[in-house]
Formats: structure tokens, sequence, C-alpha cells
């Protein structure tokens, strides 16, 4: 069993926000695989859905908690002696736009909702497919960070750029073969194929 759990903030409001890909994201893959439509979930603190991949059963969620709580719903998702089969799909602002990586055992790296999770979790070890939201420069081609605090915090609230918006349909089918690839083969492979 995998419990696969996307990262976001609930409501139409941030429903297009870079901070939403993880959601966006679930929502390609339950697309693309014909997956039940999502439930809410009361005990879970979230909507979710469940389905078969190459013969492996996993589980889905969506925290309707926001994104710096997502822990306290993840917590009661997950099993704690099954932690090890947590994929975690957020956005990253370390990556640039188009990039999707994934990691096993790593930091949060800023983003509050992984945070959330290790500290309710008690640890890192989990599974997690990093979708770059960061832009790059028209000059350099380089990614540039926004800075810390408000400008951050602002830009991940934001919707993607126009020349941006082209670009999901190509990093949902990354993030949904990182996925397939956790899932069917493990998280090692994924990293050798997708990293």
């Amino acid at each position: 069993m995998h419990y696969l759990v996307a990262l976001g903030n609930p409501g139409d409001k941030y429903k297009s926000t870079r901070h939403n890909v993880g959601f966006m994201a679930l929502d390609d893959l339950i697309d693309h695989h014909s997956l039940a439509s999502l439930v809410d979930s009361k005990n879970y603190s979230g909507r979710m859905t469940e389905g078969f991949l190459s013969g492996v059963e996993f589980k889905i969620l969506y925290p309707d908690t926001y994104m710096n709580n997502s822990g306290s719903a993840v917590a009661k998702f997950v099993p704690k002696n099954d932690v090890g089969s947590l994929i975690v799909i957020h956005d990253d602002i370390d990556l640039s736009f188009g990039e999707v990586r994934v990691a096993v055992g790593r930091g949060a790296g800023g983003n509050n909702g992984v945070k959330s999770i290790i500290e309710k979790l008690g640890t890192k070890d989990f599974v997690r497919v990093r979708i770059g939201i960061a832009p790059k420069s028209f000059w350099t081609g380089k990614t540039k960070r926004p800075a810390g605090g408000g400008p951050l915090e602002r830009f991940v609230l934001k919707p993607f750029y126009i020349n941006e918006k082209s670009g999901l349909k190509e990093v949902f089918s990354k993030t949904r073969e990182a996925i397939e690839i956790v899932i069917s083969e493990g998280a090692e492979a994924a990293m050798n194929k997708c990293n």
C-alpha cells in the first residue's frame, strides 16, 4: 500500500496558485487513471480516493487543512508503521518551473507543508515528489528564487504566468511518471530515472 498526499490550500481562492501545483498534479493522475471521484473524509481531514497501479494499492489524500497544518491530516491518514510508503507531492521554490525531482529523507526545504508533516510524523523518511515553481530569468535562463518573507509568500500564492500555463501538461506528465515509478519500482528507481 502507498499513501499519496498532495499539498496545497483548500478553496477556489487558491485553486490555480503555484502553492497548489501538488493538487493539480494529482488531479491529472486521477484523470489519467480514471480513478473514482474524490470523497470528503472527516476522519482524515480531507478529500480522498484510491486505486491500483501495477497491482499495488494506493490511497490519495488532499488535506483540507491549510498548507501550514498539512501534518495533522497526514498523521491521521498514514499508519505509523507505514510512513516509508508515504509519497508527498508538493511545490518547490528551489527548482525551476518544469523540473520534477524525487527525494527521500530530505528536510523541509522551506516548504511549510512538508515541515508540518515532518513535525507531526516525527520523521523525514518518506518520499517527496518536488515540482519546480521558480521562474527562470529571461536574460540568463537561471532560476530566480523570490526573496524570503513577504515577496516569497506572495509569489507562491499567485497563479502561473501565461507562458508557464502551456507547460503545465508536461509538468503533470513528468510528475505522474515519477509517482508511477515510485509505486511500481521504488523510490531509488524513480530517483535514477527522473532526477
